[in-house]
């Protein structure tokens, strides 16, 4: 039991180290000097993506690496969330599948989103150069749709949280307000620039990714400070054995 009490303190606090990690890949993208003279590009203007990838190589590959990394903590994070969400929901734990599945598909479509903006600092010829605009607008659009999807993970987390009880309320209403914040990720392929653009929007992108990583640092806090302050399970113990006996016998 002590060893499963681990790795439970261990998967809550992950959603924190996570948090880290999506931090420093905010420093990251700032010190490439966004809105300088060579800006990050939104979709409207995806052909300057070369002339910006060149000038910030190094810190394009750190933003990307530590959000892969926070997105893969996360994905440990989630285990331990579910387990206390569908403990509480009990055998149907429908919410809990629901928040599992949008989790990890919202998940996957980031990661690939982060891949495909990894491979525009890989281009080494001038075809690939011509192809970087479509790779980078590609990205951006997967990394939104992939936030959209996350919608239906705080909705399912916070109708479980509500209903059950599961964690601090507030928690949940929280988790209502960042799921319709990330339903605004849906329409962000529809703008190429303005708020809504999912290269550079401040709803497009810039919101609900915050709401996502605030949200990340609070449950984690909470599910941390839980898991440290749950009492050790005692460790069950078989049947004692007993020995045959021989009484009676030859009788």
């Amino acid at each position: 039991m002590a060893e499963r009490r681990d790795w439970d303190q261990m998967g809550a606090a992950s959603g924190l180290l996570a948090t880290v990690m999506f931090v420093i890949a905010f420093i990251m993208f700032m010190s490439t000097d966004p809105t300088g003279d060579t800006p990050y590009p939104s979709i409207e203007n995806a052909q300057t993506v070369n002339d910006f990838f060149s000038q910030n190589p190094n810190q394009i590959r750190l933003q990307v690496l530590f959000t892969t990394l926070g997105i893969a903590l996360f994905l440990w994070f989630l285990g331990s969330l579910w387990r206390v969400l569908s403990e509480a929901e009990g055998q149907s734990a429908r919410g809990s599948v629901i928040a599992l599945v949008g989790a990890g598909a919202g998940s996957v479509l980031m990661l690939v989103g982060l891949a495909l903006t990894y491979s525009v600092l890989l281009t080494t010829s001038p075809a690939q150069a011509n192809a970087a605009p479509a790779l980078f607008t590609c990205s951006a659009v997967l990394f939104a749709l992939g936030g959209g999807v996350l919608s239906l993970f705080f909705f399912a987390v916070g109708k479980v949280i509500l209903h059950t009880g599961a964690m601090s309320r507030w928690l949940g209403w929280l988790a209502l307000l960042t799921a319709v914040l990330s339903v605004l990720a849906f329409t962000s392929p529809f703008w190429l620039s303005g708020v809504l653009n999912p290269a550079t929007g401040a709803l497009g992108l810039w919101t609900w990714w915050t709401a996502f990583v605030v949200w990340l640092l609070l449950a984690s806090l909470v599910l941390t400070f839980r898991e440290y302050r749950r009492p050790e399970e005692p460790a069950k113990s078989g049947p004692v054995p007993t020995r045959p006996t021989t009484e009676g016998a030859g009788a």
